[in-house]
């Protein structure tokens, strides 16, 4: 009975940790006291280019508004990338 309270413990510490892990990958900075250069520099590559590829998709969709094959193809993207800002700007 002794041994199964460690066990237990070990085995939710690497859950939690496999969570963190995903969380930093993903690009928030989850339980970390200080951002490393190269994480920064990580965190403005993402940043730009999710920000840059939305406001793209944007534009296409403005200028191809008549062709609604194009701007369907378009709105599937674009819907769950703006549902991921989304939820990336309220975790930040």
């Amino acid at each position: 009975m002794g041994i199964e309270g460690p066990k237990l413990k070990k085995q939710s510490n690497n859950y939690i940790n496999s969570i963190v892990f995903f969380f930093r990958l993903a690009g928030v900075p989850f339980n970390m006291k200080k951002i490393s250069v190269i994480y920064a520099l990580y965190m403005t590559t993402l940043m730009s280019c999710t920000c840059s590829t939305f406001i793209g998709m944007v534009a296409s969709v403005y200028v191809h508004r008549d062709d609604l094959g194009h701007v369907m193809t378009s709105m599937r993207v674009l819907m769950p990338l703006m549902c991921d800002i989304i939820v990336y700007v309220y975790c930040r």
